[in-house]
């Protein structure tokens, strides 16, 4: 399978990435910035990997889960070592498993 470049924005503060993945990956990447970034922006949110777990699950073939975790991840690395640090205050933590 063909190799894109898939572009990651500046965000935050910090830098933007330049990624390599299968083509066909882009929307499964797009995905997972954007849950990642909802999450960042909703205080109210839950566990961060409860998360990330059900909307991976979401895609069924490696490729794009691979790239679901890296746009997710990416995008929380980003906030992590960004000046605005992990202030993210995750109020609805209440979990049972």
């Amino acid at each position: 399978m063909k190799n894109c470049s898939f572009h990651l924005s500046a965000h935050d503060g910090h830098p933007a990435a330049e990624f390599g993945l299968a083509q066909g990956c882009r929307t499964a990447f797009d995905k997972g910035v954007a849950q990642a970034q909802c999450w960042l922006d909703n205080p109210n949110s839950s566990w961060l990997w409860v998360d990330f777990v059900i909307e991976r699950e979401l895609f069924l073939q490696h490729l794009q889960r691979h790239a679901f975790e890296l746009g997710f991840l990416s995008r929380i690395h980003q906030r992590l070592c960004s000046p605005l640090g992990g202030g993210h205050q995750a109020r609805n933590s209440a979990l049972r498993l």
